[in-house]
């Protein structure tokens, strides 16, 4: 049995991390790919296998939130590195 200030607790918990994790692929992307010009297969495989490695960790949580705050980055992601979409 869960008190429900419990829940709410560890949704906000959930939302933060997920926040920080979101902020870091925002800049993991900028540090790898903002200055090349020309992204290679190899950049491209690894953007792409960074991309689907976290949509597939947070995926597995059904948190309406959470796949909002996932989508607004990645649109974000795509508008300046559309090669890896």
């Amino acid at each position: 049995m869960t008190v429900s200030g419990e829940q709410t607790n560890y949704e906000e918990i959930l939302v933060s991390s997920l926040r920080e994790d979101l902020e870091w692929l925002e800049r993991e992307f900028e540090l790898l790919f903002k200055y090349k010009k020309d992204k290679t297969k190899r950049d491209i495989s690894l953007g792409n296998q960074i991309l689907d490695n976290v949509i597939d960790n947070i995926k597995t949580n059904n948190s309406e939130e959470l796949l909002n705050l996932l989508a607004i980055t990645l649109n974000k992601i795509e508008q300046s590195y559309p090669e890896f979409f």
